[in-house]
């Protein structure tokens, strides 16, 4: 009777050995790649290109990296003043419109296979200089009517225009840029103002459209969240607006029934404090009745005040982000942004439009999203610092994994049952994307694309 009891108490330890290594060892990566949790998600986009032109070579590594979709803001000649100059003038009337540059821009855009993610508003301005194209409209309908006509150009190729089948529509950019109205680079009125222009906007054009995916608002962030774990405690009054100003827009639709498909945010800080951003927006989305909206962060980058350079760093920092949003089930994601000019905001081209660190990660993301599935990883938990995500298509498996760590290396196995490693892509010290052999660790500040037969 002894003996049986010890069998089983061994066997028991045994089970529960192999189960806590299974799903708690940090070191060992486990992939169930026959095992599909959810569609790769199009989270690797951009706003703004180098250059618009039509077979522009830069321009043809987005299409490289299978992106789907390029913002349009702060692309100055699609805002709404550039395209409609007097705003006196008949809605109805085609001479009224100045499409020339905006359809330059949006051809460029097609061109490289993505699809122009258009917002309708403004771009950065200056609040004294440019101050006539921040106040509320004079006629919220009117402006909504021009938005429509807009729409018909590209989609439905009225004033000689296009079948772009454009879907996503965005009304208006961080209109909470500034608590101080006149100090506002977006929206010079009062927040009621605001919400009464998206609701107007959003019912006329989703009348106009249904087919069509109408959202907003282009929120400026949540860092009030992160700043000591509560909300209002401890943060900026700034940033403790975005907050206010996010419930109270949030009250206003619900109350009037305004229309929402999808719900934009920008935030520029490290991927796990975004991890908690996207939570609180989930929730306070389905609270005010609007948890079928997608989100959208389009506009971020990893904390670019903090970093130094366009380094090996870098690139992984901002792959991090891209294996996140994937996880946490972002709908899309936007980087800002696409353009060559090698700074800390724009950091995908280095030296001259050479693809940089961060690019690869784009690119990687891009092959695994190309594939289709994300697969399950078994590990209950990652190191808090490195990030993992797996997909599956019928022309092959992926990995891609990220050490965001200052200083230390992961020791790394990975363990994807019957499938072997073919490849393995990273980023070198001298930030070119090379083939290496599976490493026994990850180094701190680097990345690794895996692909398995």
């Amino acid at each position: 009777m002894i003996q049986k009891a010890i069998g089983i108490f061994t066997a028991v330890l045994a089970f529960l050995t192999s189960f806590s290594q299974t799903l708690f060892t940090p070191n060992v990566i486990r992939v169930d790649f026959d095992n599909i949790v959810d569609e790769m998600r199009p989270v690797h986009n951009i706003d703004r290109m180098p250059e618009y032109v039509v077979d522009s070579e830069v321009n043809s590594l987005f299409t490289g990296a299978n992106m789907t979709s390029c913002r349009t803001h702060d692309i100055n000649c699609t805002d709404i003043h550039r395209i409609f100059p007097d705003f006196s003038k008949d809605v109805n009337d085609e001479n009224s419109y100045n499409f020339a540059e905006s359809d330059s821009a949006l051809a460029a855009i097609v061109d490289t296979g993505m699809e122009p993610f258009f917002r309708l508003g403004v771009s950065w301005s200056d609040p004294v200089a440019e101050h006539d194209h921040l106040v509320p409209p004079a006629d919220y309908t009117k402006w909504s009517q021009i938005c429509e006509h807009i729409i018909l150009h590209y989609n439905e190729g009225w004033a000689d225009g296009f079948s772009y089948g454009i879907e996503y529509w965005e009304i208006w950019n961080e209109p909470e840029n500034s608590d101080d109205i006149s100090d506002n680079h977006f929206w010079i009125g009062t927040d009621e103002e605001f919400f009464r222009l998206y609701d107007t906007a959003a019912k006329y054009l989703k009348n106009k459209f249904p087919e069509l995916k109408i959202g907003g608002y282009g929120s400026c962030g949540f860092y009030a969240l992160t700043k000591t774990n509560a909300v209002n405690t401890g943060a900026t009054p700034r940033n403790q607006y975005f907050i206010t100003y996010f419930q109270n827009f949030l009250s206003y639709i619900k109350e009037h029934n305004s229309p929402m498909d999808f719900f934009t945010w920008h935030s520029y800080t490290t991927t796990e404090k975004n991890a908690r951003y996207i939570e609180y927006i989930r929730e306070n989305l389905a609270k005010a009745g609007y948890g079928e909206a997608e989100i959208i962060c389009d506009e971020w980058n990893y904390n670019p005040t903090e970093n130094d350079k366009i380094d090996r760093r870098y690139g992984a920092n901002q792959t991090s982000m891209l294996i996140m949003f994937q996880n946490e089930g972002l709908d899309m994601a936007h980087y800002y942004d696409g353009d060559d000019d090698g700074q800390l905001w724009a950091g995908l081209f280095v030296n001259g439009r050479q693809p940089s660190s961060a690019y690869y990660g784009f690119w990687a993301f891009g092959q695994m999203y190309k594939l289709g599935h994300q697969a399950k990883i078994s590990n209950l938990w990652l190191p808090e610092d490195l990030y993992a995500v797996a997909a599956a298509g019928e022309d092959g498996k992926a990995l891609l994994i990220s050490n965001v760590s200052e200083k230390r290396d992961r020791k790394l196995k990975i363990d994807a049952g019957d499938y072997t490693v073919d490849k393995c892509m990273t980023v070198n010290e001298n930030c070119e994307w090379v083939e290496i052999p599976l490493p026994d660790k990850i180094e701190s500040g680097s990345m690794l694309y895996v692909t398995f037969k």
